[in-house]
């Protein structure tokens, strides 16, 4: 039999280069690893130059474990790789695998459908540096973090972004102004619903800022509590949109007890449970009646005509959507019998 003999100019792949290029679909070292062997091995740092961490940063963000997608497929974060150095590179690769982007993922892809952001959000070079090192980063809620790197990208017309605003221990969004200052894990009492649920990487916000037009963002008398940081920023993103296009809508004072308590089992409920029949969740807190609650249906469904006043009649798709989240019962009450 004979020996095929390698050719001269064939350059054989180096056994750690195979593990971390050659497999795509199986990564063996960690980012820790990565590190530890360009800061100790002088000869392995060329293994895990720009091609080699661009094409890793490339498998993080394509899986399901990595940025998420939505149902269609559609990438809803990326980064502008290409500009990147190593470093650069290595911080995109810090920041997709230090703690999970579901939060922020979801409400990047509620600020796509609203058309705040053109998908996928690809972040910059510029949108890392703003944090000096990975301690740094992980220094503050996670969520809070990634929102400083997002939020840029989430527009809201005129050059107003969702950007935050850094002055001392106190933070402002949206605009520069002392009007629209947010506290971020706000102290709250022990026995509070939104403390039983808090999550230390995407604690609680307190803020006043609204949007009316034609006035603009503006601060309201009396704050709102948002259970996470994540649910302020979908909660903007609906607030701004509502106010800014033409909507129908209908509301009612409804007992949170009709229909089998269904209205107090989803609001007593674990905040972070998906509510079926929804693809994303937002809460605040708001005062009222303990045994009453102000329930609103908000839609851009063109309204039919010829068919009656009654909401259902008008808007039968978003009556079909609220039927199935709040009940046949709830939904007859607030969209018509």
């Amino acid at each position: 039999m004979q020996h095929n003999q390698q050719q001269p100019d064939q350059q054989q792949q180096h056994p750690i280069e195979y593990i971390f290029v050659g497999r795509r679909t199986f990564y063996l070292l960690s980012l820790n690893d990565i590190l530890r062997l360009r800061k100790t091995c002088r000869w392995a740092r060329g293994l895990f130059g720009a091609p080699q961490l661009r094409q890793r940063l490339s498998h993080e963000v394509s899986t399901p474990a990595g940025l998420r997608r939505t149902a269609d497929g559609q990438q809803l974060l990326t980064f502008d790789d290409q500009q990147m150095g190593e470093g650069d590179l290595l911080a995109a690769l810090c920041v997709t695998g230090a703690g999970g982007w579901s939060e922020m993922s979801e409400a990047v892809e509620l600020a796509g459908q609203c058309g705040h952001c053109q998908l996928p959000v690809s972040l910059t070079a510029g949108d890392l540096h703003q944090y000096p090192n990975k301690t740094a980063y992980l220094a503050g809620p996670r969520v809070l973090a990634q929102l400083k790197m997002v939020g840029p990208h989430i527009h809201f017309g005129n050059g107003v972004t969702f950007q935050l605003f850094d002055h001392g221990n106190k933070l402002r969004a949206i605009k520069d102004d002392i009007d629209l200052a947010i506290d971020i894990d706000p102290p709250l009492p022990a026995n509070d619903f939104f403390q039983q649920h808090r999550q230390q990487h995407d604690p609680a916000v307190r803020s006043s800022i609204t949007y009316a037009s034609p006035t603009g963002w503006r601060s309201l008398t009396v704050p709102w509590d948002y259970s996470s940081v994540s649910f302020f920023v979908k909660n903007i993103v609906l607030n701004h949109f509502k106010r800014s296009h033409e909507t129908n809508g209908t509301h009612r004072e409804i007992d949170r007890h009709v229909d089998n308590s269904r209205l107090d089992t989803l609001m007593t409920q674990s905040l972070h449970t998906p509510v079926e029949g929804c693809t994303t969740t937002a809460s605040f807190r708001f005062a009222g009646h303990t045994w009453c609650l102000s329930v609103e249906v908000k839609t851009t469904e063109s309204a039919m005509c010829g068919v009656g006043g009654a909401f259902r009649d008008r808007f039968p798709q978003t009556t079909r959507l609220a039927r199935a989240v709040l009940g046949a019962v709830i939904s007859a009450i607030l969209c018509g019998r």
